[in-house]
Formats: structure tokens, C-alpha cells, sequence
């Protein structure tokens, strides 16, 4: 090559290649680390299911049983030689509606090639959708509803001189709706998109006094509805305009001041709603009927068997389940005979219907706290704290948690179990067995399953976009509970502080 030819540029590159190698060459290295998941997959309610199936297909699951109507049975005492009086059956059909659980993914054939060696795209795409699979069929298993809520009862609300920011003489109107434990994690309830996730809403009002200038504020309370776990609020100058104000999970919430615009959702408390502002209707229902969903632990625990034998339905109009519903009222736990008075209350009137007591407590990480901090601040507590070793002394622990407790009853020790999905303010108490003369209940809890989750594939067409792999995970399943009679319930509990 003539040297003529050679640029000014391209000897500047010689003439830096003679002087070394240093960290400014670009001569480097591609440290290749692993690609990494921080996405927590914590699903112990479905994990612990009996997954069952028929042996054909159905669009429901279908099951009759016997209710527990001991209190009305007849007097067995008869006079000598007289027929004994007949003992009264009561039996119901049941059935729960098979729904499709899904989560869809796509990976493109270049995504895939890009990829190669690093990381296997296709396997991590479904990786992904069925991890959120399993944590929605652990929301679903324990909360969701196919039937609607009730209408809370009108809020009764009251306005304080102090407190806030409202000007005297101010008419305020609040509204009031309910939430499913569906409607918790998710906006719409059952993802058609119809409302959002709340029962029809009731309103109430009140007026400031004239004393003070601009310091009033307005508390609203309602009774708590039947499996609902949260409750929005809702505010209005006119009763007819309504502006979003928060989500409580205890039917009851302070106001301090007047506002124009719908409010930032408090993801705290309303974690599945931080996108969505809910609305309100008083007219209907607002989407808690979760009409493309299958009734949860909770649903099945609440609702009433219907006289005419089908899904359950909305409690209250029908036949009651016998299960045990306790209401807290917006009330936190309290320490009551060395023990917890609100758990003695509910083991008291489980064991007196069915004889049993719990086989576990379903808390949430808010009453698994709050129980934590009753019994350990307080002096009318028993509690027994154990040491290792005798040198434990020089290295004491702090903390604790409450693990079980006794059922004063039975003498039976229940553990108290976390489940990341259930609703903060509810707690279960669940009975797992039922060892009822000739019960053949078996498993009391099912998912039961036409088609168990699966993977599948759909053909991709050059319209939709280039080389792909389009699929979801799917089931179509229905959760079972065959024994509402041996299950109890708490809600409306406050946080204790």
C-alpha cells in the first residue's frame, strides 16, 4: 500500500497501539451476570388446596348436604308404648360455576435471538405468567365473589368544630360503598371492566354548625356489610356530583376538608387500586358481583344457601350457612382474662354450633401485628417466653411473634397463619376436618378443576405483528367448600396502634 494513502487518522491509531494498552483503549471485558427475578411468588392459601376434578365435564360442580338443625329437632321424650316424634333433615343442593383463570404472555422470535445465551426468553415469559397464575388464584381462592354485596346501611354522619379545615355552615353529603376481598386487589372486581368493584353506595349528609370560621371536620360510619372487607368514600357539595375521597378497611372515616377533585387512592390500604379511582353509584350495584368469577373462602363463609337449590347468594336471602360472623365494628382486639376476648367470642360460638374449634386462624400481616403487640405490651397477657440456653440472658432477643393461641375451650393449640393475600381488617378461623358421624365430606377446601392449569399456544398471523410466540397459562376451576357450618369469621378489625 502506498504510505501517500495512508490517512493522518490511521497513523494516529499506530502510533497510540506503540504506546501500551491502558483502561482508556476500550479494550474490555462483558461481565455477563445473571438475569435476576425480585418478584415475590408467595401463594400459600392455593399451595395448600386438594386440587380435584370430575371425571367428566360440567359447567358447574354440583354437591347436596345436610344442615345442621339440631336446635330444631323435636323433644325425644314419649309416653310408653308411643311412636317417637320424626327427626327433621334439612338438605340443600348446592353447586359453584366453573370460571377460567388466565394470564396471557408474548415473546417475538427476536427477542428470543437477542437473548441466546443469556437468557431463554420463551421459558422466562412463562415463567412470569405462571407466577401471576398462581398469585391470582391465591386472591381468587380466598376472596373472590360471584354475587353482589350488600347496600351499606346510609352512613350516619356527624361534624366536630376542630379537626379540620371546613368552613362553618357547610352542607357535606357522603357517600358509602363496599368491597369484595376480589375488589380489594383488583379495580374492576372480575376484570370485565363493567364498574368498579364496589357495591351500590349509600349516601348521608350533614351540615357544620356556625361556630368556628374554617376548622370543621366530618366523620361517617355505617355498619359493616357481610364479607365486605374495604369500604370508599365517597363526598359531595350538591348529592349529586361525588368526588372520591378514600378506602377504609373498618366502615367508618374522618373528613377534614372540602374537595373538588377525586383523591389520590391510598395504596396502603387499597394496594390492587393504585391506578384506578373508584366511583360511585347509588343507583346499583357497581361491579362487587363478580360476574365472570367463582365465590372464595370468604364468599362461601358469608353467603346463604338458596332455597332453590344452586349457587350461593347474597346473605341474607336465603337459608343461613350456619357459619360463624362476627363483626368487629371498627374496633381493635383487646386482652380480656389473660387471653384475647374477640378469639374467645369466636371459639365460644363455633365450638356451641359444631362442637369443634379451629384448625387455623387466616390473619393478614396487619392482625398478625396488631396480636403480636396486644399480648406482648400487655400485663393481662400470658404469655411464655422460652430462652435457649441459660447464657441467653447476655443476649437477649427483642421482638416477638404469637405463633398460636389456646382455645380455652378445647385446650387445642391454633396456629395463626399468614397469608399475604387476605385483606387486612378479616380474619378466618378455619376448620380443615369435620368428623361428623357418616360426614364423607373429605377434603373441606377444593379447587376443583375441569382443566388444571396448562400452557397454551396460539397461532400468530403476520397482521398482529412478526414471529412470535403468543400463549397463556389457563385453568378452568371452581373453589369448593363443603362445610360453611365449621368456618368462622371476624371482620372489621382496626389495627392496633
Amino acid at each position: 500500500m502506498d504510505l501517500d494513502q495512508i490517512s493522518e487518522e490511521t497513523l494516529a491509531i499506530f502510533k497510540a497501539a506503540t504506546n501500551g494498552i491502558t483502561s482508556s483503549t476500550g479494550i474490555l471485558g462483558v461481565d455477563l451476570s445473571d438475569l435476576i427475578s425480585l418478584v415475590p411468588v408467595v401463594t400459600p392459601w392455593g399451595d395448600e388446596l386438594a386440587r380435584t376434578g370430575p371425571n367428566q365435564g360440567s359447567d358447574i360442580a354440583q354437591w347436596e348436604a345436610l344442615l345442621n338443625i339440631n336446635n330444631q329437632q323435636p323433644n325425644p321424650s314419649v309416653a310408653l308404648d308411643a311412636a317417637g316424634k320424626l327427626a327433621k333433615n334439612q338438605l340443600m343442593k348446592v353447586t359453584a360455576p366453573y370460571f377460567p383463570l388466565a394470564m396471557g404472555y408474548t415473546v417475538t422470535r427476536d427477542a428470543r435471538a437477542r437473548a441466546r445465551g443469556y437468557a431463554d426468553a420463551k421459558a422466562r415469559g412463562v415463567f412470569s405468567a405462571i407466577s401471576q397464575w398462581k398469585i391470582g388464584q391465591d386472591k381468587k381462592a380466598w376472596g373472590s365473589q360471584n354475587f353482589a354485596l350488600q347496600r351499606p346501611v346510609a352512613p350516619t354522619v356527624t361534624q366536630s368544630d376542630t379537626g379540620g379545615s371546613i368552613a362553618a355552615s357547610t352542607v357535606v353529603h357522603v357517600g358509602v360503598a363496599a368491597r369484595t376481598g376480589s375488589g380489594y386487589h383488583y379495580c374492576d372486581g372480575d376484570g370485565t371492566g363493567a364498574g368498579h368493584g364496589n357495591s351500590q353506595g349509600n349516601v348521608g349528609q350533614v351540615t357544620t354548625s356556625t361556630v368556628a370560621a374554617g376548622t370543621h371536620s366530618v366523620s361517617a360510619s355505617t355498619t359493616s356489610v357481610v364479607g365486605g372487607v374495604a369500604y370508599d368514600w365517597f363526598q359531595s357539595a350538591d348529592g349529586a356530583t361525588w368526588w372520591y375521597y378514600t378506602t377504609t378497611t373498618i366502615p367508618s372515616v374522618t373528613m377534614t376538608s372540602v374537595i373538588v377533585a377525586n383523591q389520590t387512592v391510598p395504596t396502603a390500604t387499597l394496594p390492587g387500586l393504585s391506578t384506578t379511582t373508584p366511583t360511585f353509584n347509588s343507583a346499583a350495584d357497581n361491579g362487587s358481583a363478580g360476574t365472570n368469577e367463582f365465590n372464595g373462602l370468604l364468599a362461601t363463609i358469608t353467603a346463604d344457601y338458596t332455597t332453590a337449590g344452586g349457587p350461593i347468594i347474597q346473605h341474607g336471602s336465603g337459608t343461613p350457612s350456619g357459619a360463624v360472623i362476627q363483626d368487629a365494628a371498627g374496633s381493635q382486639f383487646t386482652v380480656s382474662g389473660g387471653g384475647i376476648a374477640q378469639l374467645d367470642a369466636l371459639n365460644i360460638a363455633l365450638y356451641n354450633s359444631i362442637q369443634l374449634g379451629p384448625s387455623a386462624y387466616m390473619v393478614n400481616a396487619q392482625e398478625a401485628n396488631s396480636l403480636g403487640k396486644l399480648i406482648l405490651n400487655s400485663p393481662g397477657a400470658v404469655t411464655y417466653l422460652t430462652m435457649d440456653d441459660a447464657a441467653g440472658r447476655g443476649e437477649i432477643v427483642a421482638g416477638g411473634r404469637i405463633g398460636s393461641y389456646v382455645n380455652r375451650l378445647t385446650g387445642e393449640r391454633i396456629p395463626i397463619k399468614l397469608y399475604p393475600n387476605t385483606a387486612p381488617g378479616t380474619l378466618i378461623a378455619r376448620r380443615d376436618t369435620v368428623p361428623f358421624p357418616n360426614a364423607d365430606v373429605g377434603s373441606v377446601f377444593e379447587m376443583r378443576c375441569l382443566d388444571d392449569m396448562y400452557d397454551y399456544v396460539y397461532g400468530s398471523d403476520r397482521n398482529s405483528g412478526g414471529p412470535r410466540d403468543d400463549g397463556e397459562v389457563r385453568s378452568l376451576s371452581t373453589f369448593i367448600n363443603k362445610a360453611p357450618v365449621a368456618q368462622a369469621v371476624i371482620q372489621s378489625i382496626a389495627p392496633t396502634p
